[in-house]
């Protein structure tokens, strides 16, 4: 008898401080955690907006009209740059105020995304 087991694919380990965004995120309702071929993602009705990239890293998409009305002050922070796409920014969570940067950032990547789906 020959036994077929499904296998998940390693997500990798965590930083501290991405680990503890994950375990906060999982409870906000309006995101929903995704497994895709990339690695793990939250997605907002379908829609990824934060990809876990690496230890320390994550992806999130702001969408454009986000990021500009940001710009000043993403420019100026270090742990932010910006992605290839120009919707999307990527983010060092080395430390608590990075952690705390990135939950705010969520929040206008879920809103900006809502006003999307309503324009």
């Amino acid at each position: 008898m020959t036994v077929i087991s499904a296998r998940r694919r390693s997500t990798g380990r965590r930083g501290p401080y991405v680990a503890r965004a994950v375990a906060q995120l999982l409870s906000w309702p309006a995101l929903e955690l995704s497994d895709t071929r990339r690695g793990m993602a939250f997605t907002v009705r379908g829609t990824e907006i934060l990809r876990l990239t690496g230890a320390d890293e994550v992806r999130l998409c702001l969408t454009e009209p986000a990021i500009e009305r940001l710009e000043p002050y993403l420019g100026d922070c270090d742990q932010v740059q910006m992605g290839a796409d120009h919707a999307w920014v990527i983010l060092r969570v080395e430390a608590e105020p990075d952690l705390d940067l990135l939950l705010a950032l969520t929040s206008v990547a879920i809103k900006a995304h809502a006003a999307s789906e309503v324009a």
